[in-house]
C-alpha cells in the first residue's frame, strides 16, 4: 500500500504549488523546481510500488516487502518536509504581517529585512531536506537492482479509465437478484394473520451472501402492515440497556409521540417507556448482531405482546445458530420457516445476477434472447467461469461485475478472469524469487492461453480467490480513488456514512483535486458514484441534487480495507488509549463502544487526522454510575468529575501542528483548547458533543479552515473575524449567530454551505457615539459576500428584522439550490 501513501504526497506537492499564501511571500520562486524534481521522481517511483504491493499480496519474498517498506518510509519523510515547510513559511509570514501593521519607519524595514532572511533560511532547509529524500531514494534504487527486485508491469490492473463504462442506474444497483423467491417467502410469512402472538423469525448466513439486501426488499415490501418498523444495528460491546434506549429512540421519532428517556433514567424506566410505546402496535423490530441467548432473552422480555401479530427478525452470522435455536423455542405457536438459512447461489441465480450487475436491465433481454448468438453463447461461458471463481458467493460475483465492467471484451474480460481462476499464481523466477521482466502485452497473452488447472490438481480455495477479487478490484481503481476508498478504513463496522461528510474529508486531506471545472465537492460525489458503481459502496437515498446522501461498506470489504491501511500505516484504529508508536501515527480513530474511557498521554507529532467516534450512551451510563457511587464523598465527587473532564480534553493534539481533520462525536468534551488556533493546517473542524457551548476566539486564526461543522453542539456565537478566512467551504450550526457586519470582510468565493445560522436583527449592532447610539455601518452585509452559496438553511427567521437584508442577498446568489 505504499503505492497509495505516494499518490497522497504526490497530491501535497501540487497543493503546495498552489498555496496563495505560499505565493505572497514569493517563497515558491526558488523552490518550486525543487518541489516538481521531487514531484517527477516519486511519480516513477509508483509505478514500480504498484506491482510490488500486488506481489506482497500474494506472498511475495522479504526482500520486496523490505523494499516497499523503506519506500513508504521515504515517502512519509517527503510529507513530513512538505509539511514542515508550509508551516515554517505560515508562521513567519503571519509574525511578520503582525509587525509590517504595528511598525512604521525604521523599525518596518527592519520586519522586511527580517522576512528576506526567513525566506532564505526556510528555502536553505527545504532544499536540504529535499537533498537527504533524494539521496535515500537513490539508495533504495541501487538495492532493488542488486538484489535483483524485478518489475512485471500489470497489463490490466493499471487505474482503469471509467469514461466510457456503461451506465447502470442506481436503482437497477439496488435491485435484488437471486434471492427473489427467498424475498417472497419472507413477506408471506410477515404478512400471516393467523397467529396474533409476537414471533421470532431468524436469518444466518456468512457474511457478503446478501442477508442485509433480502431484509432491506423485504422491509419496502411489508412497512405499510406494520405501524412501527425499527432496524437497529448493534455495536461492539452494547448492553441490554444500551440496545433498548436505542430502540425507543428510533421507534419513537415515526410515531410523532412526545417523551424521552433521559440519560439518569434506569434500565426499568426505558423498558416502562418502550413497552407502553409498543404495546397497542404492530411492530417489525429487526436486530442485527445478537450474539447470545441471555441478551436475547433480555430483550424479549422487555417487548410487549399486544396480540397484534408483531415481529421480532434476527440477522445472525453462522457462528450464532444457538441463538437461533434459541429464538424459535421463543415462539407459542410452531411455524414453518421461523429459521432461515440464506445460502450462496446456484449457477443459474449466479448468471442472473452477474448479467444484471454488468449489463443492468440489458441484463434480463440478453437472458430471455432467443435464438442464441454467439454473444450469448460467450456470456454463458463468461456466468459459468464467474460462478467457477466466486463459488456464488454474492458478494464476490457483484465486485467482480463491478471491475469487468471498465474493461474491453474479450481480450481484458478473458485475462481477468483467467486470472481469478482457482490455481492461477503470478509467475516467479529461479533465482531470488523475483517476477520475470515481462511487457503488459506479453502477460496478457499469459494470462489468455495458460490453460486451467486440471482436474485433481491444487487449487486456491474459494475464500482466497474472493480475497483476490477484492484486492484486484481495489488496485483497479484510479489513483485518487483508492485513496478515498480507503479512508473508510478508519471506521467500525455496520456505520452509515453521510456521503457530504465523507466527501468534505476527503478534500480537507487533499485527496481531491480540482479539475474539469467542477467543484471538489462535485468530483467527491463522482468518486462515490464510481465506487457504488463497481459494488464497492451500497448507496441509501438520493438528495435533490442527484447525489448520494448515505453509504457503507459491506464488512468484508471493509475487512480487507483495514487490513490494507495498517500494512501501509496509513491509519491506526484503536478502542482504547494502546498506541504502540504515537510518535510514528498519522492518522488515529477512535470508535468506543465498549464503555472503556480513554485518555492518551503522549503527543502525536505526525499526526494528520484525529477521528473519534464515543457511544453518547456509554458515557451517560458512566458518568451515572460516576455520581452514583455508594459511599463516595463530596471529595471523591470533585475528584471525579476533576477525572472526567481530564478524559474528554484535547491537549494530546497540541503538539499535532500538522493536522488537518479533527472529528470528535459523543464526546463529553467541555472546551477545545485556545492552542487549536496555532494548528494552521486544520482544515475540517467537526465536533458533535452537546456539553460543547463555546469556541475559543484563535478559532479565527485558522486560516486554512474548509468546514466548520458544529450542529452537534449548543454553541450559538464566534469570534466575527473568523468571517475572514477566505478558504471557508462549509458552515454548520445549529443556532449560531451571524454578525449583521464585519469589518474588512472580502467576498467568500468558496462558501458553498451556511446551515443553522440566525440572522442578526436591524438595529442590534449599536454602539455609543457621543453620547448616542449610533449604527455601526461596516463595508457589507455579511450574506453580501456570500455570492456563491449552494445551500442555506437559516433559523429563527423574523420578517420584520430580517426580510429587507436577506431579499437583498439571495438576489445576488445565484447557484442557492436548497
Amino acid at each position: 500500500m505504499a503505492e497509495t501513501v505516494i499518490t497522497s504526497v504526490l497530491s501535497k506537492c501540487r497543493e503546495v504549488a498552489t498555496q496563495e499564501i505560499l505565493r505572497e511571500a514569493k517563497v515558491l520562486l526558488q523552490v518550486g523546481e525543487d518541489i516538481m524534481l521531487l514531484r517527477d521522481r516519486l511519480e516513477w517511483l509508483q509505478a514500480f510500488v504498484r506491482d510490488a504491493d500486488r506481489k506482497r499480496r500474494v506472498g511475495a519474498d522479504d526482500l520486496t516487502r523490505i523494499w516497499v517498506r523503506q519506500t513508504r518510509d521515504v515517502v512519509f519523510q517527503a510529507e513530513d518536509v512538505l509539511d514542515e515547510f508550509f508551516h515554517k513559511v505560515i508562521r513567519a509570514f503571519r509574525q511578520i504581517d503582525i509587525e509590517s501593521k504595528l511598525y512604521q519607519g525604521p523599525r518596518k524595514w527592519l520586519a522586511y529585512l527580517t522576512d528576506m532572511g526567513t525566506q532564505i533560511t526556510v528555502r536553505h532547509w527545504l532544499s536540504s531536506q529535499i537533498n537527504k529524500i533524494k539521496s535515500r531514494l537513490d539508495q533504495i534504487s541501487k538495492n532493488q537492482k542488486e538484489f535483483n527486485i524485478g518489475h512485471t508491469p500489470s497489463g490490466i490492473w493499471t487505474s482503469a479509465n471509467t469514461d466510457h463504462t456503461d451506465p447502470v442506474s442506481w436503482e437497477e444497483l439496488q435491485k435484488v437478484v437471486g434471492f427473489e423467491k427467498d424475498v417472497e417467502r419472507l413477506v408471506e410469512l410477515l404478512r400471516r394473520e393467523d397467529h396474533p402472538q409476537k414471533m421470532f423469525i431468524s436469518i444466518l448466513g456468512e457474511s457478503g451472501v446478501g442477508k442485509y439486501r433480502l431484509i432491506k426488499q423485504t422491509v419496502i415490501t411489508v412497512s405499510d402492515s406494520f405501524n412501527i418498523v425499527v432496524q437497529f444495528i448493534m455495536p461492539r460491546g452494547c448492553s441490554v440497556e444500551d440496545a433498548l434506549r436505542e430502540v425507543y429512540r428510533i421507534a419513537l421519532d415515526p410515531t410523532k409521540r412526545q417523551g424521552s428517556v433521559s440519560r439518569e433514567a434506569g434500565i426499568a424506566d426505558v423498558v416502562k417507556e418502550l413497552r407502553l410505546l409498543l404495546a397497542d402496535k404492530r411492530y417489525l423490530l429487526i436486530l442485527v448482531g445478537v450474539s447470545s441467548k441471555i441478551f436475547l432473552n433480555c430483550m424479549a422480555a422487555s417487548l410487549p405482546d399486544g396480540k397484534r401479530g408483531s415481529w421480532v427478525l434476527l440477522v445472525l452470522e453462522p457462528e450464532s445458530k444457538e441463538v437461533a435455536c434459541h429464538a424459535a423455542t421463543l415462539n407459542l405457536k410452531d411455524i414453518n420457516g421461523t429459521r432461515y438459512q440464506l445460502g450462496r447461489l446456484d449457477k443459474e441465480k449466479s448468471g442472473h445476477l452477474f448479467r444484471c450487475r454488468v449489463f443492468g436491465s440489458q441484463g434480463e433481454k440478453l437472458v430471455q434472447a432467443h435464438p442464441r448468438s454467439e454473444e450469448e453463447n460467450q456470456m454463458e461461458r463468461y456466468e459459468k467461469d464467474v460462478h467457477n471463481i466466486t463459488g456464488g458467493h454474492p458478494l464476490a460475483i457483484v465486485v467482480l461485475a463491478g471491475l469487468l465492467r471498465s474493461k474491453e471484451r474479450p481480450l481484458e474480460w478473458d485475462a481477468v478472469l483467467q486470472h481469478f481462476k482457482p490455481g492461477t499464481v503470478e509467475e516467479e523466477t529461479e533465482d531470488g524469487g523475483g517476477t520475470k521482466d515481462k511487457s503488459a502485452v506479453e502477460w496478457l497473452h499469459k494470462m489468455m492461453t495458460s490453460p486451467a488447472p486440471a482436474e485433481g490438481e491444487p487449487k486456491l480455495s474459494k475464500r482466497m480467490a474472493i480475497e483476490r477479487i477484492f484486492s484486484s478490484s481495489f488496485d483497479d481503481l484510479p489513483q485518487d480513488i483508492k485513496l478515498c476508498f480507503l479512508y473508510f478504513a478508519a471506521y467500525p463496522k455496520d456505520v452509515l456514512h453521510r456521503a457530504d461528510h465523507i466527501v468534505r474529508m476527503w478534500t480537507a486531506e487533499g485527496f481531491i483535486r480540482p479539475c474539469n471545472g467542477k467543484t471538489m465537492e462535485e468530483l467527491g460525489q463522482l468518486y462515490l458514484q464510481e465506487l457504488v458503481s463497481r459494488s464497492l459502496l451500497e448507496w441509501q437515498n438520493i438528495n435533490c441534487c442527484g447525489g448520494f446522501e448515505k453509504v457503507r461498506v459491506h464488512n468484508r470489504l471493509l475487512v480487507f480495507l483495514q487490513s490494507e491501511a495498517r500494512e501501509a500505516s496509513f491509519i491506526e484504529v484503536v478502542d482504547s488509549n494502546d498506541v504502540l508508536a504515537p510518535a510514528s501515527v498519522r492518522r488515529l480513530s477512535i470508535d468506543n463502544e465498549s464503555g472503556s474511557l480513554i485518555r492518551f498521554t503522549n503527543k502525536f507529532p505526525k499526526l494528520r487526522s484525529f477521528i473519534c467516534r464515543i457511544s453518547e450512551q456509554v458515557q451517560g451510563n458512566k458518568d451515572k454510575k460516576q455520581s452514583q457511587g455508594s459511599g463516595a464523598g463530596q471529595g471523591q465527587e470533585k475528584k471525579q468529575s476533576r477525572s472526567s473532564r481530564d478524559l474528554y480534553d484535547l491537549k494530546f493534539l497540541r503538539g499535532s501542528k500538522f493536522l488537518r481533520v479533527l472529528s470528535m462525536e459523543g464526546s463529553n468534551l467541555t472546551e477545545l483548547p485556545d492552542e487549536i488556533g496555532d494548528m494552521i493546517h486544520l482544515r475540517y473542524l467537526r465536533v458533535a458533543c452537546t456539553h460543547l457551548k463555546n469556541l475559543p476566539s484563535s478559532i479565527k486564526k485558522l486560516l486554512n479552515l474548509q468546514t466548520l461543522d458544529i450542529s452537534g453542539t449548543d454553541i450559538d456565537k464566534i469570534d466575527q473575524d473568523f468571517w475572514l478566512i477566505k478558504t471557508l467551504r462549509h458552515v454548520l450550526a445549529r443556532k449560531l449567530k451571524l454578525p449583521a457586519s464585519v469589518g474588512n470582510m472580502k467576498e467568500l468565493d468558496d462558501l458553498q454551505t451556511l446551515h443553522g445560522v440566525q440572522l442578526s436583527k436591524q438595529g442590534e449592532d449599536m454602539q455609543p457615539h457621543c453620547g448616542f447610539s449610533k449604527p455601526i455601518k461596516p463595508p457589507e452585509y455579511p450574506l453580501d459576500m456570500m455570492t456563491r452559496l449552494r445551500s442555506l438553511e437559516i433559523c429563527g427567521f423574523n420578517h420584520t428584522d430580517h426580510a429587507t437584508a436577506l431579499e437583498s442577498a439571495l438576489g445576488n446568489m445565484h447557484l442557492l439550490g436548497h
